[in-house]
């Protein structure tokens, strides 16, 4: 595959699961941001992560596994927005009122939520079955290892709900993890 055809394959298949990303570009120089960018045309790509002007990794792929990898990315911090939307924060009153003039303020430091891995993880994992079925396997795969060097804990379990997925065009029944 060359660049322009594995950037028409994700637009294609982000559009499959309801986002409109025509035309999709991958980023060919470096943000500085840990955001993933590729050099080379094809058909195979030097996959590199710059962050902070330093280069953390660096590939030769593929452009299947290009595709797999940038689909993977997009779908996991679309699982994991629609995570944060779903997510209720019990704060104390002043630090409420306080957000509210500083959005943000204090985030993560006073209060707690119903943050959950397995939430995000499981919504990943139906997002890339939707667009075919081994790279949903692939996905659980990775997260099941990523879980077993990394285990839930006890509140990323009880804090654990699915998510509506029917804006992707996911409606079916799903498990909850292990």
């Amino acid at each position: 595959m060359r660049l322009a055809e594995v950037e028409t394959a994700i637009a294609a298949a982000l559009s499959e699961i309801g986002q409109s990303a025509a035309p999709y570009r991958i980023d060919r120089q470096p943000r500085g941001d840990g955001t993933p960018h590729v050099e080379g045309e094809g058909p195979f790509f030097e996959l590199v992560v710059d962050d902070d002007g330093m280069e953390r990794t660096r590939e030769t792929v593929d452009g299947h596994e290009l595709l797999y990898r940038m689909l993977r990315r997009e779908t996991r911090l679309l699982a994991m927005a629609a995570e944060r939307r779903t997510r209720t924060v019990q704060a104390p009153g002043w630090v409420m009122r306080l957000r509210r003039w500083w959005p943000g303020a204090l985030e993560g430091l006073v209060g707690t939520d119903d943050y959950s891995r397995a939430t995000w993880m499981e919504a990943h994992a139906h997002l890339m079955t939707r667009l075919r079925s081994d790279w949903g396997a692939r996905v659980k795969t990775e997260n099941d290892a990523m879980l077993r060097r990394y285990p839930l804990t006890t509140a990323e379990r009880e804090n654990f709900r699915r998510l509506d997925l029917a804006a992707f065009g996911i409606t079916d029944g799903r498990s909850a993890p292990r």
